[in-house]
């Protein structure tokens, strides 16, 4: 799930920031609204070099991620093109960084035209549109985050659904519990905020995943982070993977 290239690495922090920053506490790349995203009912595949996600409906799912005018493209992952459509398959490159991921159906999704299957969207940006200044800007904004720290945040959001098969700790997209447990009600806001600076990134959140969960996720022996260390504070985790921090602050 980790093993990638420094672009791949630097992609899936940038969507991290993008997905984990929304509602009244998020930092401003909340601005880049592609919270949306994670509605979809995801499986987020990652590889070496390329990074999939594959869900029931991806014509709109890719909508939350690629621009598709000037005044939009600073409200979605600055710098992401469509590069080329097979079918319900979008693929898209990151140009600043040069890596690929793509938006695609599940296998058992049957085409329905109504949903925009299959249909070209003719305003997407495509590869050919270079970065504007108003996305360059946007990324050269950005705090310096060491290696660890980008693998760190890299490595929450490919586990952004995941959930263990047997059942002890799930993610759910930071929107709901897969396993139907019950929040305490001054739990439940969807707000959430993730930043940071070089070794120390925090992040904020109301409402699901319970903190545990995300440590699981994070230090499994089978599906957690390589080399990931949790530390148990009053006020949350800290995960460390080298010298690197990432805070885990829920809000109680």
């Amino acid at each position: 799930m980790d093993h990638c290239t420094l672009a791949q690495r630097r992609l899936r922090f940038l969507l991290a920031l993008g997905v984990l920053n929304h509602g009244l506490c998020q930092a401003w790349p909340g601005e880049w609204a592609i919270h949306g995203i994670v509605a979809y009912d995801l499986v987020i595949a990652p590889q070496n070099d390329h990074l999939a996600l594959v869900c029931a409906t991806p014509y709109n799912a890719v909508r939350w991620l690629a621009p598709t005018g000037r005044e939009d493209a600073v409200r979605k992952l600055p710098g992401l093109r469509l590069e080329e459509q097979i079918g319900d398959t979008y693929r898209l490159r990151h140009l600043p960084t040069g890596a690929s991921m793509s938006v695609t159906a599940q296998t058992s999704t049957r085409p329905d035209p109504a949903e925009g299957y299959g249909v070209p969207d003719r305003r997407m940006w495509r590869t050919s549109t270079p970065l504007n200044d108003a996305e360059r800007e946007a990324l050269a904004d950005l705090p310096t985050a060491v290696p660890a720290a980008e693998a760190l945040l890299a490595g929450l959001f490919v586990r952004l659904c995941l959930r263990d098969p047997a059942g002890a700790w799930a993610v759910g997209s930071f929107i709901a519990d897969p396993f139907s447990r019950e929040r305490p009600r001054a739990n439940r806001t969807a707000s959430r905020r993730l930043w940071g600076n070089g070794t120390r990134w925090e992040l904020e959140w109301g409402s699901y995943p319970f903190e545990e969960d995300l440590v699981s996720a994070l230090t499994d022996p089978l599906a957690g982070l390589g080399g990931a260390k949790p530390v148990r504070l009053r006020s949350g985790w800290d995960i460390r993977l080298d010298d690197a921090l990432l805070a885990l602050r829920p809000r109680r």
